[in-house]
């Protein structure tokens, strides 16, 4: 298993600080507005980490927080008027109805950062005493000078950066960093809101980016097998995690970085100038989530993603090519005696070396884009053995390895969600039954009620085979 770690710059051999278990952070959702798809592709290329490694026999823990209290969350529920608790729950709940849309396995754990705060205050207790850090007007900032090896996951120019200097803001700009915020001195408005935490500096609320450290040393202890974010997190983000965490602990705090790249929609970086804002909701309305997840997937994560109206229809067009020959396999398979012997020798031969491709694409850092066309070649053999040959031993074997690759790509999962109707079946019946009596003008006219319904009627040896139209 090879990992390009952002950390080194460069692919390495990966393993785990215990034998077959991993542990990992993931960066998760600030619940102060709809995820855009941008978002949604770096939680899936997590989710494709973590399938890949439970896929390769590793025993995997992730944790995600959710980030619940920040500038962006506290100035939200100012303007909504709302309490900071129920105007971040609703947008927590819409963050976990997407990962549900995108088949996204739920984490170990989602650690609110609002539950935690006892710990961010102790971090700027012992970063202070230890000379990291100091207090300026009730606030508590990370010196960067203390931290010599401040920049090494970034590579930002250190003689760029005013030493000393401090702001009040969760993010600057990237040419001019500044000492960053690890609590930060409560407003009179927010401790009028009730949005405040006693301190030894007084009342206080958390900055951003001290949450995420004090939550992942939390679960895993000082050192993280794999920390996964965007690649906009990068800097300053995930190196003030990184300056906080060793300046504490003096050990590695995280010892392979991934990070995805941006999502661009029509060559152009999304913005609300531009309205060109992306929400989930809008693609999975036209697309279904599985056909959204399939496009996340066409892309390697190290790949900048392009979302144009062409890229989707094509995206849907594949995942349906590979859809079709799941559920006509499926198909087949249930309306035939269950077949003795031993599956076909030389189509065995052709899914080991599939699975082989495979299993190899996944492994050379999680390469999705790769290993799809290991699928779909298995699709292509799959449809032109069903058309030559029955052989149900086979036939059992290739769905086998089909849904085997469909689950380490997180693809098919729902496939039992929707029911067919049943005046659509009883249709179905009584056109089969005028087939039967060579009443074709009948079995026409059935077969138009069955379309008008939404649903197409395609003959097979093994009866009449009913699917949604598209």
């Amino acid at each position: 298993m090879k990992v390009y770690n952002t950390l080194t710059g460069k692919k390495e051999l990966f393993a785990p600080l215990e034998d077959k278990k991993v542990s990992i952070y993931a960066c998760g959702p600030t619940v102060y507005s709809t995820p855009h798809i941008g978002n949604y592709r770096t939680f899936l290329m997590t989710d494709t980490i973590v399938r890949t490694l439970e896929y390769l026999g590793f025993d995997v823990k992730l944790v995600m927080n959710i980030t619940d209290i920040d500038d962006k969350t506290i100035e939200g529920a100012k303007k909504a008027g709302m309490s900071l608790k129920e105007f971040t729950r609703i947008y927590t709940e819409e963050f976990f109805r997407g990962l549900d849309q995108l088949n996204i396995k739920r984490a170990s754990a989602y650690p609110r950062a609002t539950e935690n705060i006892e710990g961010m205050i102790n971090l700027a207790v012992k970063l202070v005493e230890k000379g990291a850090a100091y207090e300026k007007n009730g606030s508590v900032y990370f010196k960067i000078s203390s931290f010599e090896e401040y920049g090494k996951l970034s590579k930002i120019d250190l003689d760029r950066i005013r030493i000393g200097a401090s702001v009040d803001v969760d993010e600057y700009d990237k040419d001019n960093p500044r000492d960053f915020a690890l609590l930060k001195a409560s407003t009179r408005e927010e401790v009028e809101q009730g949005i405040y935490y006693e301190s030894p500096f007084g009342k206080v609320r958390p900055g951003w980016h001290t949450e995420c450290v004090v939550m992942a040393m939390k679960e895993f202890g000082p050192t993280v097998d794999i920390h996964s974010g965007g690649e906009d997190l990068k800097f300053p983000h995930h190196e003030n995690e990184i300056a906080q965490a060793e300046s504490l602990t003096g050990k590695t705090f995280v010892r392979y970085w991934i990070h995805g790249k941006h999502l661009l929609v029509d060559g152009e970086k999304m913005s609300k100038s531009k309205g060109n804002v992306l929400s989930l909701s809008d693609l999975v309305e036209t697309y279904g989530g599985e056909v959204v997840r399939y496009m996340f997937l066409s892309v390697h994560h190290k790949k900048l993603l392009n979302y144009t109206h062409s890229f989707a229809d094509n995206a849907r067009n594949n995942y349906q090519k590979l859809k079709e020959t799941h559920d006509k396999l499926q198909f087949i398979l249930q309306n035939k005696d269950g077949g003795k012997g031993t599956p076909d020798p030389e189509m065995i031969s052709e899914m080991e070396k599939l699975d082989m491709d495979f299993r190899e694409a996944l492994e050379d850092d999680f390469n999705t884009q790769l290993a799809l066309k290991s699928f779909h070649e298995l699709s292509r053999i799959a449809n032109i053995y069903m058309e030559t040959k029955e052989d149900v031993p086979t036939l059992e074997a290739i769905f086998s390895q089909y849904t085997n690759f469909a689950d380490v790509l997180g693809l098919f999962e729902k496939r039992d969600e929707e029911q067919i109707p049943e005046e659509v079946i009883q249709l179905t019946d009584k056109r089969e039954t005028a087939r039967k009596q060579r009443d074709w003008e009948s079995a026409d006219l059935l077969r138009q009620k069955v379309h008008e319904l939404g649903y197409t009627i395609e003959d097979t040896k093994e009866g009449p085979r009913i699917k949604k139209i598209s």
